[in-house]
């Protein structure tokens, strides 16, 4: 039996680990009370990273310089893939001299649908179509009517901005839905108990299941990768540290979601220890969904012949380099939660 070889770490990896170590502990400490807290906290912080995202995003082709106004353009309509959904479902709740009292987060993501002779909780994310079509339009009529605007900067900017509108409102879907579930839970006399750290179970499950994966591979990948996945698109990533990624993301969160139940702290009413499958399923695929996400920003940025998308972050790049497996992952994990709240009906 061949005897397994710890690669050897040179000062400058080492250096890299503590740097990433600390800024990870930084970020840690700002965006967990955010998490925990919800409402406000939580929709604030989202916003606020979705500026850099945005920032990041459109100024990621070097040889590019969009005008200003296509940048305002493209906040604006990302913004609104965010949070409309949010700000239509309060459009008629809210008003002006209770603005905050009125406001509800988990209503945009929730609602009462008649199936024979019940009622049942549905859930949902959305995005304006409306929306869509403008910002296709306006995006090809700058191609037309702009000789340096090209086809491949009307597909790049129109998917960046729609795929991360849609997956920034996965991550609020994942923060406020869980209320809504809980509430009609104990509606029905479930045996259910829950405050706002309950509801932030989910998110936090999400958030393990795709931080944990990249923890995993850098440090399985440092010590023990030798055979190399995909040079082309990520010269480092090597298949010992997708293993290794994969095994301890599924053991951190499958685990996390058995004690959370186990306490009476369920991270939804439908993901207990009763329907343990599905718990399973989902840590099993939130590592392979973070993998693919990975790659498909790196995909874009070898493309655009750069190493980060940003720099704010020491040891990571930027914003959207630190979050690209979050978002895919959040998506998913939001899309099963959908289905799975709605009986598996693909026409609520």
């Amino acid at each position: 039996m061949d005897k397994i070889q710890v690669n050897k770490i040179s000062k400058d990896a080492k250096k890299s680990m503590v740097t990433r170590i600390i800024t990870s502990i930084i970020l840690a400490l700002i965006a967990i009370p955010t998490i925990l807290l919800g409402g406000w906290w939580f929709l604030v912080f989202v916003a606020i990273a979705l500026v850099f995202i945005i920032h990041e995003f459109t100024n990621a082709p070097a040889h590019k310089s969009y005008g200003p106004a296509l940048h305002i353009f493209l906040y604006f309509m990302t913004f609104s893939f965010v949070f409309w959904i949010m700000i239509k479902n309060n459009m008629e709740n809210v008003k002006m001299d209770n603005f905050f009292d009125r406001w509800t987060f988990e209503g945009a993501f929730s609602y009462m649908v008649q199936v024979g002779q019940e009622k049942m909780l549905s859930a949902r994310i959305s995005v304006s179509t409306i929306g869509v079509v403008v910002t296709a339009f306006v995006l090809f009529f700058i191609s037309i009517t702009n000789k340096n605007f090209h086809i491949d900067d009307v597909t790049y900017l129109f998917t960046m901005s729609v795929f991360i509108g849609i997956a920034g409102q996965s991550l609020l879907f994942l923060r406020y839905f869980p209320k809504a579930a809980f509430d009609n839970a104990v509606g029905n006399r479930a045996d259910y108990t829950y405050n706002t750290f309950s509801t932030s179970l989910l998110l936090i499950y999400v958030i393990l299941g795709a931080f944990v994966t990249d923890i995993g591979a850098y440090f399985t990948g440092m010590l023990f990768g030798k055979k190399k996945m995909n040079e082309r698109i990520s010269p480092k990533k090597t298949w010992e540290g997708f293993i290794g990624g994969v095994v301890l993301s599924f053991a951190v969160s499958f685990s996390f979601a058995i004690l959370c139940d186990h306490f009476k702290r369920p991270i939804l009413p439908s993901l207990t220890l009763k329907n343990w499958y599905w718990i399973l399923i989902i840590s099993l695929v939130m590592p392979i969904i973070a993998n693919l996400g990975d790659f498909i920003f790196s995909a874009l940025k070898r493309h655009f012949e750069i190493k980060d998308y940003g720099t704010i972050l020491r040891g990571h790049g930027g914003v959207l380099d630190r979050v690209d497996s979050l978002l895919c992952t959040a998506l998913f994990v939001a899309i099963f939660v959908i289905f799975l709240s709605n009986g598996w009906n693909f026409l609520i």
